[in-house]
C-alpha cells in the first residue's frame, strides 16, 4: 500500500475536525458571550531511521492545539436591565458547582430568592469584602427598578446593594464549555466599563462561517478522492500482479 494514502488520510481526517469546530462556531454565532474556537494544524515528517526523516519522507498532517479567538463580540442593545456587557478587557465573575468560572456572557435574571444569576442558575459574585469569600448579588423582593452604573455598582430601587466583581488576567482563561471560563494566570480586578441593557454577541460572522464551512467541506471531498484514487491503484497493482504470477 502507497505511504501517500496515509498522508492524504491524515489531511482528511484534519479537515474533519476542521469541520466540526467551523460548524460548532456558527451554530453558536447568536448565543451572546461566545467566542469561537480555531484549530491550529501542523506538519509532521516520517521518520527514517535514527538519522531523521529522509528528503522524500512522507508529510503528514496533524492537530497542534485548539485556540479560541478572544476578540471581543459587537455590543447588542436590548434595553433588558439586567442584560450586561462589557466594554474592555475584563470578565464576569459566576459561582458554579465546580468553582468558580468566568464569562462574557450577561444574560443575567434573577432567581427565586433574588439572586442575580446566569440562565443556568449560576450566582453572579460581587467585590470579595476583606479575606471572606466573594459575595453574592441579591435584589430586595420590593426592587422596582434596577440601575448598574458603569463601574458594575447595582443599584435596587436606587439603593447600592453591591458591586459586581470584574476580573482580568495577564494569560486568557481557559475554555470550559460554551460561554464559561476556567481562570488563568495573572488575576487582577479589571477596569471595564459595565454597559446595562446591552449584550456582548459572539465574536463569529457567520456569513464567513459559512463560507469556511464551504471551503472545508471541499477540501474534505478533495481528499476522500485522492484517498479513493490511492486504493484503486493499489488494487489495480494487486490485480497486476497476481496475473503475472499465474
Amino acid at each position: 500500500m502507497s505511504d501517500g494514502i496515509w498522508a492524504a488520510l491524515s489531511g482528511a481526517v484534519a479537515q474533519q475536525r476542521s469541520l466540526d469546530v467551523t460548524a460548532n462556531n456558527v451554530a453558536n454565532a447568536n448565543t451572546a458571550g461566545f467566542r469561537a474556537d480555531r484549530l491550529v494544524f501542523e506538519q509532521a515528517l516520517s521518520q527514517a531511521g535514527t538519522d531523521g526523516p529522509a528528503p522524500d519522507a512522507v508529510r503528514f498532517v496533524e492537530t497542534a492545539e485548539m485556540v479560541t479567538d478572544h476578540r471581543a463580540g459587537a455590543l447588542q442593545q436590548t434595553g433588558n436591565p439586567l442584560d450586561l456587557a462589557l466594554e474592555g478587557d475584563g470578565w464576569f465573575s459566576v459561582q458554579t458547582p465546580s468553582g468558580e468560572r468566568f464569562t462574557r456572557a450577561g444574560a443575567f435574571v434573577t432567581n427565586a430568592d433574588g439572586l442575580i444569576v446566569t440562565a443556568d442558575g449560576h450566582p453572579l459574585l460581587g467585590v470579595q469584602e476583606g479575606d471572606g469569600p466573594p459575595p453574592t448579588l441579591r435584589l430586595p423582593p420590593d426592587a422596582s427598578s434596577i440601575r448598574v452604573a458603569d463601574d458594575g455598582t447595582v443599584y435596587a430601587n436606587e439603593r447600592p446593594i453591591g458591586r459586581i466583581r470584574l476580573t482580568r488576567f495577564s494569560e486568557q482563561p481557559r475554555k470550559e464549555g460554551l460561554t464559561l471560563y476556567v481562570g488563568g494566570q495573572g488575576a487582577e480586578p479589571a477596569d471595564a466599563r459595565v454597559r446595562q441593557g446591552y449584550l456582548e454577541m459572539a465574536n463569529v460572522n457567520a456569513v464567513a462561517g459559512m463560507n469556511e464551512l464551504i471551503t472545508v467541506t471541499r477540501s474534505f471531498e478533495a481528499f476522500q478522492k485522492v484517498i479513493d484514487t490511492f486504493q484503486a491503484l493499489d488494487e489495480r497493482t494487486a490485480r497486476d500482479l497476481g496475473a503475472r504470477g499465474r
